[in-house]
C-alpha cells in the first residue's frame, strides 16, 4: 500500500512539472519576438565585442572564462566542497579493534 501512494505522489510531482515546464501552459521563461532583444542586451554585446576583448574564438569560453570568471571560481568552490563532504560522508568508517 506504500509502494502505490509513493508511485502514485511520484507520478503526480512529474505530470505537475511537465505542466509547469511546458511552455504552451505554464512558465514563460521571457519575452518573445523583438521585445527580447531590447531586454536580453549582454547576449548581442558578447557577441559583437567577444572576439576583440578577449580574443578567443570560442564565445562560451570566453563568457565563462573572461566575462564570468569569479562566478566560474565560486561555482568550482562549491563544487569542490560538496563533493569532499560527500567523500567524507560515504567513506567507511574505522572500527576501533580490541
Amino acid at each position: 500500500m506504500k509502494r502505490t501512494i509513493a508511485y502514485l505522489s511520484l507520478l503526480f510531482i512529474l505530470g505537475a512539472l511537465l505542466y509547469v515546464a511546458n511552455p504552451n501552459y505554464g512558465l514563460k521563461f521571457g519575452p518573445g519576438g523583438k521585445e527580447w532583444l531590447t531586454l536580453r542586451y549582454t547576449d548581442n554585446y558578447y557577441i559583437t565585442h567577444g572576439v576583440q576583448e578577449v580574443g578567443g574564438t570560442n564565445i562560451v569560453t570566453d563568457i565563462v572564462f573572461d566575462y564570468r570568471g569569479y562566478d566560474t571560481i565560486g561555482e568550482a568552490t562549491v563544487l569542490f566542497t560538496a563533493i569532499a563532504g560527500a567523500i567524507a560522508l560515504l567513506r567507511p568508517w574505522r572500527r576501533d579493534e580490541k
